[in-house]
């Protein structure tokens, strides 16, 4: 297996606080401390630390789209021209409705998640897309139910 040379080492104590972090953001570094018996100085040290380091990237609340009007999840793979491959990807991972932007390999070269509030701001949101002359062609999928939709992950 390859070693990832980007990978930080992290000790039990930053373990518990990203474990924490992800179960609640909000959470009280002075509580934390407490329960970890730990400073709350040396806690707060902990998360500049990982803050600095690009492991916490920010602090965001999960939000339930479909309450909020977005009814609609599209999977959107697109073929780019290599030359402007990653001018296009920086572009539509500014767009209002994109919630991901991969970059991948295979018969399509970026995968677009984006949110809409009905079939027509999808619709519009498409052909803006295929107006990019640096699109070659697309494929679209409309997710009919989110079975989970959780950008967290179990890590430890």
């Amino acid at each position: 297996m390859a070693e990832n040379k980007n990978r930080i080492d992290l000790d039990t104590v930053d373990k518990r606080l990203l474990i924490e972090l992800l179960r609640d953001a909000r959470a009280s570094l002075r509580r934390l401390a407490e329960e970890m018996n730990i400073s709350p100085a040396t806690l707060h040290n902990r998360m500049t630390r990982l803050v600095q380091e690009g492991i916490v990237k920010g602090f965001a609340a999960l939000l339930d789209y479909s309450k909020l009007g977005f009814i609609l999840t599209g999977i959107i793979m697109a073929k780019v021209d290599g030359k402007h491959l990653v001018e296009f990807e920086r572009e539509i991972a500014n767009a209002d409705n994109v919630v991901a932007v991969y970059d991948v390999v295979g018969e399509y070269d970026v995968i677009i998640i984006a949110k809409f509030r009905d079939v027509e701001e999808l619709d519009d949101f498409l052909k803006q897309l295929l107006k990019n002359s640096r699109i070659e062609r697309t494929h679209t999928s409309v997710v009919l139910n989110i079975v989970k939709e959780d950008p967290r992950i179990r890590i430890f």
